[in-house]
């Protein structure tokens, strides 16, 4: 029986990356984006009104007898980001919220 004649392996455009068409002349060179090795873009400014927000609801953790660590801090800050609608109802709940009772004082 006769050997078999190789054939040359086919070429699946759809099997290969933009880097080895690139290299086959089948697609133009890719452009290469511009570095941004700068340093990040400053945090915007802070809105006065989330400011504001966040110094009633604040208050109201401490009007509710509520110690705030940190990280309640950094919940409020988030919270009076979100629209007045919702930090009113939170300032609500807060405002329902009774102090505790210290030992030896009756309810």
């Amino acid at each position: 029986m006769p050997d078999p004649i190789p054939l040359r392996p086919r070429g699946d455009d759809t099997a290969a990356d933009m880097r080895s068409l690139e290299r086959l002349g089948r697609i133009d060179p890719q452009p290469v984006p511009a570095s941004t090795s700068g340093p990040p873009p400053p945090d915007p400014a802070p809105d006065p009104v989330d400011e504001a927000e966040a110094l009633q609801l604040s208050a109201a953790l401490t009007e509710a007898g509520i110690a705030s660590t940190p990280e309640d801090q950094a919940a409020v800050r988030h919270l009076a980001k979100l629209d007045a609608a919702t930090v009113a109802i939170v300032q609500g709940w807060l405002k329902k919220k009774s102090k505790p009772a210290t030992p030896g004082q009756s309810k």
